[in-house]
């Protein structure tokens, strides 16, 4: 774990350095510095747009790795996006659907271990529970709910945003709609986007339900320019590290699952 993010041990076809990739169930393509790249002089690609917030669009290069290998698993022909992830510290890559696609995937937090089987039936315990997801684009997407202080009960579907370091991430229209900007200010953050300065609000629900599971007291945030467009419906907001750190998940892309333990 680096600033809550799952990292895991990569290593590039040509190259005999480790690289940290962080692992992120949110991320539809995957991303390797541009420093990496530049050390390497994989410099030939393509030019293509990628989106930051509110659907802005930032034109960036793409290359072909001939291969990313995670111990002896060999993932061929990965496409990757070339950017700067100066602001997530020690990291070198993103990698999400690329390996989510391939495998079903266990996190276990507890361990700190990813676990990946064959795709097929979802390999469960007797202590959890299966959620079925959806897909926004390439996102998985749960329903969930949450308690305001005020007694209202809101219901909502979440993006399933494992490499997220917050506990719920709200959609600006979602606030808007469902006056979550009522809700007392605990602090604020500015971040760096892609694009431009962030200025995040920071606050606490009483709860969130999810997969028969009630989470208490948990950290939110919102900003005006945060708006994950829904390809079939209204997106509430990603769910991140803070809440699925108190499970163990196992992810079976192909078969629309997701198990909580």
């Amino acid at each position: 774990m680096i600033n809550k993010h799952v990292v895991i041990p990569v290593l590039l076809s040509g190259s005999t350095d480790t690289l940290r990739f962080v692992f992120d169930t949110g991320a539809e393509v995957t991303v390797l510095d541009k420093r990496i790249a530049e050390k390497m002089r994989i410099n030939s690609g393509h030019q293509a747009f990628m989106s930051g917030t509110n659907n802005a669009m930032v034109k960036t290069q793409v290359v072909t790795l001939n291969a990313l290998y995670l111990k002896e698993l060999r993932i061929p022909y990965v496409n990757a996006y070339l950017e700067n992830l100066d602001h997530l510290g020690e990291v070198d890559g993103v990698i999400g659907v690329a390996l989510l696609k391939l495998y079903i995937v266990k996190i276990d937090y507890h361990q700190q271990k990813l676990v990946l089987y064959r795709n097929g039936k979802t390999p469960i315990g007797n202590t959890g529970r299966t959620l079925h997801f959806q897909l926004n684009y390439t996102t998985p997407v749960v329903d969930a709910a949450i308690s305001m202080p005020d007694g209202r009960t809101l219901p909502g579907h979440y993006h399933i945003t494992t490499g997220g370091d917050y506990g719920i991430l709200f959609n600006w229209p979602y606030v808007d709609s469902n006056r979550i900007n009522s809700l007392p200010t605990i602090n604020t953050d500015r971040v760096q986007d892609m694009v431009r300065v962030l200025y995040y609000i920071n606050a606490t629900i009483p709860a969130l339900q999810l997969g028969g599971q009630t989470i208490p007291n948990v950290p939110v945030s919102y900003c005006k320019d945060i708006n994950d467009v829904g390809v079939f419906t209204q997106i509430a907001g990603s769910i991140g590290y803070e809440i699925w750190k108190q499970f163990t998940l196992t992810i079976n892309y192909e078969r629309k699952e997701l198990y909580l333990e």
